[in-house]
């Protein structure tokens, strides 16, 4: 059975002026596989994800998302329709409620999950019609979590997923 890649990392390299944000990062992640991106503060993690997400651009090296490559404007296209993603420092409406927010995302999309199906998953049940402001820390993240799933990705990135 041959491994399909989903992500492709190949000697990734974003610099802002002379500070190289991210320096020759490589590697493969397969369907079907977890894969922990770890190291210190400042090395780059956000950054590199960032790219895969086609929020920014790479200075050098090659990324592919899908198939999809990050530097292709049709690409970029594809890969956003198809991924989920939490970013790090994550926060939505503050005046809608748990399924509102949720609704107001899935609108961006095609199709996606069924809302009570989500709010279920993330055991929301008895918040869904919580002001997001009302909602605790944790709750917050649950919520993130359900947006990142909201238009049923093939790829799912969190960023510090576990912080807070």
């Amino acid at each position: 059975m041959s491994k399909e890649a989903v992500i492709q990392v190949d000697s990734l390299v974003k610099k802002y002026g002379d500070l190289a944000a991210v320096n020759g990062v490589s590697f493969t992640v397969n369907r079907g596989e977890v894969f922990s991106f770890v190291g210190p503060n400042g090395a780059g993690k956000t950054t590199t994800v960032e790219i895969l997400v086609c929020l920014r651009d790479l200075t050098s090296g090659k990324a592919k998302v899908l198939g999809f490559d990050v530097s292709d404007r049709r690409g970029q296209q594809q890969i956003r329709k198809r991924v989920g993603v939490l970013p790090q420092d994550f926060n939505t409406f503050d005046l809608l409620t748990v399924k509102e927010n949720l609704s107001y995302y899935k609108k961006m999309y095609d199709g996606g999950m069924d809302i009570d199906e989500l709010i279920r998953l993330v055991d929301l049940e008895d918040k869904a019609k919580t002001l997001y402001k009302k909602l605790s820390g944790g709750l917050k993240k649950r919520l993130a979590i359900a947006i990142a799933l909201v238009n049923d990705p093939e790829v799912i990135f969190l960023d510090e997923p576990t912080q807070g």
